[in-house]
Formats: structure tokens, C-alpha cells, sequence
């Protein structure tokens, strides 16, 4: 990843307090399918066995360390 990248994939488990980059979605075949998180979301330790349940194990989160410098 270059210095100026904000877009960063990091595995669920490690992604607690960091700020989603895109929508989620959840698909309940024959009754639900719709945004589960949506981007702009911070990860907190309760979403992330949701994450795991729709099948995620990795995702992308905004990192803007070293974006300004």
C-alpha cells in the first residue's frame, strides 16, 4: 500500500474502531436484502460476530495515516 492510499482491507477481528469504506449487504433469501452496515460506519466489538455471520472475514476501512503529510 502507498503512503497516500485511505483505503486499507483488514481482517474483521481487527477492525474494531476503525470507519467503514463501503455497504454491506445482508441477504436473507426470500425475506430480506439491504445494507447490514453502511459506509461511514465505525466498527465496534459487537459487529463484528454480525460481520463474521453474513460471511465477511475481511474488509475495507479508511486509514488516513500519512494522507496530509
Amino acid at each position: 500500500m502507498n503512503k497516500r492510499s485511505v483505503k486499507e482491507m483488514v481482517k474483521v477481528e481487527q477492525s474494531v474502531g476503525m470507519v467503514l469504506c463501503h455497504d454491506i449487504t445482508r441477504i436473507v433469501p426470500g425475506k430480506e436484502k439491504g445494507p447490514a452496515f453502511k459506509k461511514g460506519h465505525v466498527i465496534t466489538e459487537s459487529d463484528v460476530p454480525e460481520l463474521l455471520k453474513i460471511g465477511k472475514r475481511h474488509i475495507y476501512v479508511l486509514n488516513y495515516r500519512g494522507f496530509y503529510s
